[in-house]
């Protein structure tokens, strides 16, 4: 699988033809989608925040199909699981979260969205022993930062990539990437424009890989 960081909480999953975007934004993050990497047969939305559910900027030969909330699905080539989790929205009312789980490629991925608390055991274990974790790091209504590396330690990922953190271009007040990495001990290669994963290359042990953004900035 492909994956490419498209900026704010947004993440494009390119597998053979099919491509999956999780958490597409609106213009008015200070951002854009790139029209070459908005077009998708599948769309995921982990809440009701415009930031994460812009579905009409996803474009395509016909309308993706959207999934949003818990359950199971199969569209493409792609098995979902959503999990519904607690999350805050501003002025600290509560609203809702969807974790999803993908299996493609003899893998698992997981995009936890934005929760408002950590996983529990059972949550954790509906994810299914994700190879791959998006996990948004810069939240300052959701994970703070040692709830983060937590999440990491207890997922247990053979690779983690660090979205929703304060990048160039995004008006969203957001906590940077170098405390998460500190506090994680973790020192990554240089951001890279995507990257691709393979069963065969998953590492041994738990790594970070660090996207550069794709957003077009406004």
């Amino acid at each position: 699988m492909e994956i490419t960081w498209l900026g704010h909480n947004a993440v494009r999953i390119k597998s053979g033809q099919s491509v999956l975007v999780m958490d597409p934004y609106t213009d008015a993050s200070g951002l854009k989608l790139p029209p070459q990497l908005a077009q998708a047969n599948v769309v995921t939305v982990s809440g009701a925040d415009p930031d994460f559910s812009a579905v009409a900027n996803i474009t395509g030969d016909k309308p993706p199909t959207v999934i949003n909330g818990p359950g199971e699905y199969e569209a493409s080539s792609f098995r979902i699981k959503g999990i519904r989790t607690p999350a805050y929205a501003e002025g600290g009312e509560i609203a809702w979260n969807t974790v999803y789980a993908v299996e493609l490629e003899g893998m698992i991925l997981s995009h936890l969205g934005n929760p408002g608390r950590l996983l529990t055991n059972r949550e954790i274990e509906e994810l299914g022993s994700p190879h791959v974790l998006l996990l948004a790091i810069g939240s300052k209504n959701g994970l703070s930062g040692e709830d983060t590396v937590e999440m990491v330690n207890a997922i247990g990922p053979k690779i983690v990539i660090p979205v929703l953190y304060a990048h160039a271009g995004n008006k969203a007040d957001l906590r940077e990437l170098a405390p998460f990495l500190k506090e994680l001990g973790a020192t990554p290669e240089a951001p890279q424009n995507r990257t691709t994963i393979t069963r065969a290359t998953l590492p041994e042990e738990t790594t970070v890989t660090v996207l550069a953004p794709a957003s077009v900035l406004i």
